[in-house]
């Protein structure tokens, strides 16, 4: 089954019509009860036991009919917001850096006013956007500390001159 927006919302209707109708049951059982009493003329104390058992019964179907609709409420928002995560990351693709670090970068064509960024795919997977900080050299995820190098550095030399040496 292919859970959507849809699917729950019928689902949440079934549940409120399940309350509805145990509701119904209640009222219904009041009902009886009211009849029987006066009908009772000695006093039948297996018919009471009885409709004692079904008004419990009863009462705990509407509570396990609230919770479901507390449950699936919350299912619904927990929906929403992976489908707005899933909307959002579609903005990016997977790119691989110059040293073979893969990224998640912002495409261009959903760029926008957005500056040029890039997000760390470890948080990803957790579902989380992570901007990862640096430099164009080398980036770091400020939520998990994950490192990804950019570019290679070039090594640096140092010459002195040699009348510099004397000093020491």
């Amino acid at each position: 089954m292919d859970w959507n927006f849809e699917t729950i919302s019928s689902v949440m209707e079934l549940a409120g019509d399940a309350g509805a109708a145990t509701g119904k049951v209640a009222k219904g059982l009041e009902t009886l009860k009211t009849l029987f009493k006066k009908a009772e003329t000695d006093g039948d104390t297996n018919l009471k036991i009885a409709l004692s058992e079904l008004a419990v019964q009863v009462a705990n179907a509407q509570v396990a009919n609230s919770d479901l609709k507390l449950k699936l409420a919350k299912l619904q928002d927990e929906l929403a917001k992976a489908q707005s995560f899933k909307s959002d990351l579609e903005r990016y693709e997977l790119w691989e850096t110059p040293t073979g670090a893969i990224v998640y970068r912002l495409k261009q064509a959903s760029q926008g006013s957005q500056p040029k960024h890039y997000l760390c795919p470890n948080c990803v997977e957790d579902r989380h956007k992570s901007i990862l900080q640096g430099h164009e050299e080398h980036r770091k995820c400020p939520r998990c500390s994950t490192e990804y190098r950019f570019a290679t550095s070039e090594s640096v030399t140092f010459s002195r001159r040699s009348d510099d040496w004397a000093a020491w």
